[in-house]
């Protein structure tokens, strides 16, 4: 068993297993608040304690519907995009762990993947943006050799959301500098 689901564990120890599961909904809320405020710190401390909760709301969720078909966990969905913009490399593995345990959170393997590959071109992008200030978004593609351009267009917004970068409007691309 990971180190970190017994450090879960401990953390969580006595508190009855609705409280938690109350918990997490509550956290799910302010996760979503703060990434409406691009408040993005706060949004990812939420998204950590709720991922502290995830083996009790998969437990409770099986004992009450008999099933886990949760669609979509949000701590694991939007914290690994931002774990991979801030190449936050060891978060990333902190999420891979808990989801290669728990057999319910498969789906989300692929997630983890994809953040994984976010984080190794958001690297890639920055030290190119770096080296060649006011560089077109449009060229990156060729620029880097990568095939996926949604992909690359995905990570260089979040880049500049989260201020690593700054895109300027030039006719229908964006201009990219280092902030």
């Amino acid at each position: 068993m990971p180190n970190l689901i017994e450090r879960f564990r401990e953390k969580n120890k006595g508190v009855p297993p609705k409280k938690l599961v109350d918990t997490y909904y509550t956290l799910l809320d302010k996760i979503n608040e703060c990434k409406k405020k691009e408040n993005f710190d706060s949004m990812l401390m939420h998204c950590q304690l709720s991922i502290s909760l995830l083996e009790p709301l998969i437990n409770e969720t099986k004992r009450e519907f008999g099933t886990f078909d949760i669609k979509s966990i949000p701590a694991i969905e939007i914290s690994s995009i931002f774990h991979a913009i801030y190449g936050e490399k060891g978060q990333l593995l902190n999420l891979k762990e808990i989801v290669e345990y728990f057999p319910e959170l498969e789906p989300w393997k692929k997630t983890i993947d994809e953040a994984f590959a976010m984080e190794e071109l958001s690297s890639r992008i920055y030290q190119h943006v770096k080296d060649n200030e006011g560089c077109l978004q449009k060229e990156l593609k060729k620029m880097l050799g990568v095939e996926d351009g949604r992909l690359l267009s995905r990570i260089v917004y979040y880049m500049a959301l989260v201020g690593k970068l700054e895109r300027k409007t030039l006719g229908n691309t964006y201009s990219l500098f280092v902030k």
